[in-house]
């Protein structure tokens, strides 16, 4: 699945950054590309700077020289990876306090209370 590339321009050259994803026997890799373009100058083919190749998709980055917080929230956009952030965790349902349990509680209370009277 090949992604839409980000460009942040410099004076000569720009940068263009390319995430996407490859199964390799039934894991999901994530390939991070980092490019130099050169648009001042006609028929200049983009050069590759860095890649980066890894199960997880911060690792490769980091082996991609990756390192702008802006530029890697845009390449979890394009290969479709949601944010620890904008998660949600699902908890299971706790079950209504126990007669037991309350009893229990009470009764450590009132030893407090005549701990402190002592």
């Amino acid at each position: 699945m090949k992604a839409d590339c980000i460009t942040f321009k410099h004076e000569i050259m720009e940068n263009v950054y390319r995430a996407y994803t490859k199964q390799i026997n039934g894991k999901t890799f994530y390939f991070v590309k980092k490019f130099s373009a050169y648009p001042e100058y006609d028929n200049v083919p983009m050069v590759l700077d860095s890649m980066g190749m890894h199960s997880d998709f911060f690792k490769a980055c980091e082996i991609a020289k990756v390192y702008d917080d802006v530029v890697i929230n845009k390449l979890m956009n394009d290969v479709h990876i949601i944010p620890e952030s904008a998660r949600v965790i699902h908890m299971p349902r706790v079950k209504a306090m126990t007669h037991s349990l309350i009893k229990n509680t009470q009764h450590a209370l009132m030893k407090l209370r005549w701990a402190s009277v002592n």
